[in-house]
C-alpha cells in the first residue's frame, strides 16, 4: 500500500514539474550556436528573384556580418507603418532564406507606441523572438499579437512557444 502511495506521489511531482517547465519562456542561452567568422563575399542571387529585388538591403546586411545563429544574418526593412519584412542570409555561402514569419510582420502596437525590438535575436543563439503578429500565408487569418518564440532550423523557423499579449 505504501509503495502505491509513494509511486502516485512521485508521478504527481513529476507531472507538476514538467508543467512548470513548459510555462517558462524560452531563453537565448537554451538554444546555443557556435559563432563563425567565415563570411561569403556576396549574396547568391542566382535563381532567387526575391533576393534580386532586395539587392541593396541584403548586400548591406551581409556587409554588417553575422548577427544570428552562428553563421547567419538577419536582414530587415520596412514595408509600411507598423510593418517590417526580412530574410535570413547564410554567411557561409550567401544563400537567402525567406521564412514566412518574417514576411510583412505586424509590429506590436500598445495604443501609444510600437515595440522597441519587434524582432530579437543573438549571434550565439538559434532563438528568434517576434513581438507582434508574424507574417501569414495569403489564405490565413492574421495571427494575434504576442511574443512568438522560434527556433532557426537552418532553412526555416519552427514555432516553439506563443505568449499572447494583452491588447489595450
Amino acid at each position: 500500500m505504501h509503495r502505491v502511495i509513494l509511486v502516485a506521489i512521485s508521478c504527481l511531482i513529476l507531472a507538476f514539474s514538467s508543467i512548470g517547465q513548459t510555462s517558462r519562456k524560452p531563453s537565448f542561452a537554451s538554444y546555443p550556436a557556435a559563432v563563425e567568422k567565415k563570411q561569403a563575399r556576396s549574396i547568391n542571387f542566382k535563381g532567387d528573384a526575391a533576393a534580386r529585388t532586395m539587392r541593396t538591403r541584403l548586400s548591406e546586411a551581409l556587409a554588417g556580418g553575422v548577427n544570428f545563429a552562428g553563421h547567419y544574418i538577419v536582414a530587415g526593412w520596412g514595408c509600411g507603418t507598423g510593418c517590417i519584412s526580412g530574410a535570413i542570409i547564410d554567411a557561409r555561402n550567401g544563400d537567402v532564406y525567406w521564412p514566412l514569419p518574417l514576411y510583412a510582420l505586424g509590429v506590436r502596437y500598445d495604443g501609444q507606441n510600437y515595440a522597441d525590438e519587434p524582432v530579437s535575436y543573438r549571434k550565439n543563439s538559434h532563438l528568434l523572438i517576434i513581438t507582434g503578429s508574424p507574417g501569414v500565408k495569403d489564405s490565413e487569418k492574421e495571427k494575434p499579437n504576442g511574443k512568438y518564440y522560434y527556433e532557426w532550423r537552418g532553412k526555416d523557423l519552427r514555432l516553439i512557444k506563443f505568449v499572447p499579449l494583452k491588447s489595450q
